[in-house]
């Protein structure tokens, strides 16, 4: 049951995403984070971080660091300006469901791009190079703000004609946010985040904030019910938002429109990959119940879930225990990098590792949701 402290008070009051995955991990019945496990993790990334496999870079100008697993791959923007902006928000904008089922006459999404295959998001990533390559601005909000679902589908088209899934949702965000940004800050996503800078140590926050109000398909919020408690709480998750303002960050290598001081106030962003990797490690263990549901063949689990919450919202909670433990692991060895190690750096890690195992992670099952969110 969860304790006074932690303030559950009415329903109309909204929880982040650190407080809602510490309330959503304190009532799981179907998800227990095992302190074994978030050591085990913890260590791992210590020890990658002590012999150089994870690096964080630091920038003795501007005194940040970024995480060696951000560097820039060539189907994301390299140049840290307008249109680098505009480029990241338009991926983030559309960064959602790109899973396809791994069984039955399912085609998988994928996309060649300068000889590199490409599978999911990176696929995506992909597409939208090939289609600013060949002098589309894909990317302009005045171009996608009035683009149809044939258009779409024809520039975002993988290998073999097999089409990204979601294109209608997929348009109407694009209207979505177009129309905001016409209407509200002169067709530019750079006035949003200047808009936020007022407040240097709460950029990040104020940023979330503003999405979250003024651009409803990232407002990724749900109805939670916890245990003994009769009326259901708004918690959020907030997973593109949070991404979109970590690959900001990283693109301008925590510069300039890029400086978020308070970039260590983010979560890890919560989807259904990261969970393999807690699995992996023992930090996730899943009731029976929950097991059986994830095997269904082909399983699709609803949007607002008791299942979904818990497992986004576990999550968030693990990834900031595992941030915790291995700043303590860092510090023993008296390692300077444990205060600028965050959930970002660790979601990146862990989202690589699930690639890095791809086949020892077959044998732990994850969740599908067809959502706009994630």
């Amino acid at each position: 049951m969860v304790s006074h402290a932690d303030k559950i008070m009415t329903n109309s009051e909204l929880f982040n995403p650190r407080q809602s995955g510490h309330i959503i991990s304190k009532n799981a019945k179907h998800i227990n984070i095992c302190d074994i496990g978030v050591d085990k993790c913890a260590k791992e990334i210590s020890d990658r971080i002590q012999n150089g496999k994870i690096q964080l870079l630091n920038d003795l100008v501007e005194e940040t660091r970024t995480c060696n697993y951000l560097k820039k791959d060539i189907v994301h923007p390299q140049f840290a300006d307008n249109h680098g902006v505009d480029w990241v928000f338009f991926l983030d904008a559309l960064n959602f469901s790109f899973w396809n089922f791994s069984s039955g006459d399912h085609k998988q999404y994928v996309v060649t791009y300068k000889e590199i295959t490409y599978t999911g998001y990176l696929a995506f990533c992909a597409a939208t190079c090939r289609t600013l390559d060949s002098g589309i601005p894909l990317t302009t909000p005045s171009f996608y703000g009035i683009i149809t679902e044939d258009q779409l589908n024809s520039f975002l088209i993988g290998d073999n004609e097999v089409e990204c899934p979601l294109i209608k949702e997929r348009v109407s965000c694009l209207h979505e946010i177009a129309g905001v940004l016409e209407q509200k800050f002169e067709n530019s996503f750079v006035n949003c985040i200047k808009q936020c800078e007022a407040s240097r140590d709460r950029k990040a926050q104020n940023l979330l904030g503003l999405l979250r109000n003024e651009f409803p398909c990232f407002r990724d919020e749900s109805e939670y019910v916890p245990q003994d408690e009769k009326s259901s709480i708004k918690v959020s998750f907030m997973k593109r938002a949070q991404i979109l303002i970590s690959d900001l960050w990283s693109l301008f290598e925590g510069k300039g429109l890029g400086r978020f001081d308070d970039i260590g106030s983010l979560t890890m962003f919560a989807d259904y990959r990261v969970p393999q990797s807690l699995q992996y490690f023992g930090a996730f263990k899943y009731s029976d119940e929950l097991v059986k549901e994830l095997s269904k063949p082909e399983q699709v689990m609803e949007h607002g879930s008791v299942y979904e919450i818990e497992i986004r919202g576990c999550s968030i909670e693990a990834v900031g225990r595992i941030t915790e433990k291995t700043k303590n692991i860092l510090d023993l060895l008296k390692n300077d990098m444990s205060k600028h190690l965050n959930d970002v750096a660790v979601d990146y890690f862990l989202w690589g590792f699930r690639r890095e195992k791809a086949e020892e992670m077959t044998k732990f099952p994850y969740h599908k949701v067809r959502s706009i969110y994630y």
